[in-house]
């Protein structure tokens, strides 16, 4: 027996003011705090709940076109053919829509029916504006995140870098995608790893913020200085789910810090000497003069006239080391005037004048090579004297004090040795250090202010060469200068202090 054919399943129509009085589709909608309008095949409305009559105003009434009357106000024309009827439409998705006016947003949802099209308004103001202040926070948030030189960061429990500004990615050279995900572990260097995770279980361990002070390398291989505030991050019900950080580079404040305190340290160092080696010299040079000018033997006479020209000697050593280190502090390095010099000749030159002054002492000169180059003689010159003038005083006085010079492919060297007490080992770290004495065997010694190595290296320096000691019991203690051939070109003033790099985490 054959079966009758499925009649197709119709679609509800479009309700209108005629349909059913009771309590169906139009009282429910009429209920609801949500808005609804109906429109026929030809977009004439033909139904308005009470929100949308309250939302649409009389301007707008059944049987107007929704098409020319609300199409703009609700936001159609993106979403449906309009220039197709109201039955053809294909069911369109719900999109957020702003009202003209008041403020409001709504979800509007516009399915078809038998007959026409039902549109369904949805009031979401709360929640529109909910999301938007959420977006504007994080937008903010973001912006500072973005806009500090300050390492800003966040971890899980596991240690993984959720969240990292691009500040803090730069200091660990690398990109935020690059960090985001990973442990100190896979960033940084084992011992620098250690450090950090041992701050991360303090401020777990605390339960609330700590701030501390470390040093660690950055990309370039520069030591940079970090004050870094870690603490928990809780969700409502008070359980910690993470940390933050902010970490900033404090290298440039502890960079002037440091200056300040050395600049006070050579105040009162420099003070010192002008009151007290300055004043005792002078004070016997005016002395002397007084018994000069009272006359006496001619013996008597020579030797105050001596002593006096000593006095004045040590004052104007003295002077000229000051005008070194004064130099050397506040333009960067000793000025030097290069041209061409024989490291032979000028080894033997000092010895000379040493023989003289000291003729009791044996000082040997050995070269080998050629030892000659572009470097500036009289700074090369009181480099060498000042170091022989230590190994005359530090070696017996027996014991020969040796110079000698080699020249090598593209640099020269020249050595001081002598013989005697070694120089302490906890001194040799600071022994090129302004104000720093070596150990003092005889009242001659006085005269030992820490100038004098300090402006050897600086001369060194300036010609581009290094200067290093070795000193034991046995070998005895050997300077040796190491110079290129050709010194550099003169140095303008120094670089600014380094600015606050990329930061790390």
């Amino acid at each position: 027996m054959a079966q009758a054919p499925a009649r197709p399943r119709s679609r509800p129509t479009a309700p209108s003011p005629t349909e059913s009085s009771g309590p169906g589709l139009l009282a429910l909608l009429e209920g609801l705090p949500e808005a609804f309008l109906g429109v026929d095949a030809g977009w004439r409305i033909t139904w308005l709940s009470r929100r949308m009559r309250e939302l649409l105003g009389p301007r707008i009434q059944p049987g107007d076109d929704l098409r020319k009357k609300a199409a703009d106000v609700l936001g159609l024309a993106g979403h449906l053919r309009l220039d197709a009827p109201a039955t053809e439409q294909a069911a369109a998705a719900p999109y957020e829509h702003r009202w003209h006016e008041g403020g409001f947003c709504f979800e509007v949802s516009p399915q078809p029916v038998d007959g026409g099209l039902l549109v369904h308004c949805r009031d979401i103001t709360r929640e529109f504006q909910a999301r938007h202040e959420l977006q504007r926070a994080g937008e903010l948030f973001q912006s500072v995140m973005e806009g500090t030189t300050d390492a800003i960061y966040i971890k899980d429990m596991e240690g993984r870098y959720q969240v990292i500004n691009s500040a803090g990615a730069r200091a660990l050279g690398r990109t935020v995608s690059e960090v985001r995900g990973r442990t100190d572990a896979e960033l940084f260097p084992p011992d620098e790893t250690q450090v950090n995770l041992r701050h991360d279980r303090d401020v777990l361990k605390a339960g609330h913020p700590l701030t501390y002070e470390d040093s660690q390398k950055d990309p370039h291989g520069d030591t940079r200085v970090w004050l870094s505030t870690k603490g928990p991050l809780r969700d409502p019900e008070g359980n910690v789910f993470g940390l933050f950080g902010i970490s900033r580079d404090i290298t440039q404040r502890k960079w002037a810090e440091e200056e300040v305190r050395r600049h006070a340290e050579f105040q009162e160092h420099l003070m010192g000497i002008i009151s007290h080696d300055i004043r005792s010299p002078l004070g016997a040079i005016m002395n002397w003069s007084r018994v000069l000018a009272a006359g006496g033997p001619a013996e008597e006479t020579a030797r105050t006239s001596r002593r006096i020209a000593t006095a004045a000697v040590r004052i104007e050593r003295l002077t000229r080391l000051l005008l070194d280190f004064t130099r050397a502090r506040l333009v960067g390095g000793v000025v030097i005037e290069p041209r061409g010099t024989d490291t032979k000749e000028l080894l033997t030159k000092v010895a000379h004048e040493f023989r003289v002054a000291f003729p009791q002492r044996d000082i040997v000169v050995e070269h080998k090579g050629n030892t000659q180059g572009h470097w500036d003689p009289d700074r090369l010159a009181q480099v060498v004297s000042n170091l022989v003038e230590n190994a005359l005083k530090y070696s017996p006085a027996d014991a020969p004090v040796r110079l000698s010079t080699h020249g090598l492919r593209n640099k020269v060297m020249m050595t001081v040795h002598n013989q005697g007490r070694p120089i302490p080992e906890a001194t040799l770290p600071h022994l090129f250090e302004p104000f720093r004495q070596g150990p003092q065997q005889t009242r001659t010694l006085k005269m030992s202010y820490g100038l004098g190595l300090y402006i050897v290296r600086e001369i060194v320096h300036a010609h581009g060469g290094t200067i290093d000691v070795t000193s034991t019991e046995d070998a005895g203690t050997t300077f040796t200068v190491t110079l290129p051939r050709r010194a550099p070109p003169r140095k303008g003033p120094p670089p600014e202090p380094p600015p606050p790099p990329p930061h790390r985490t």
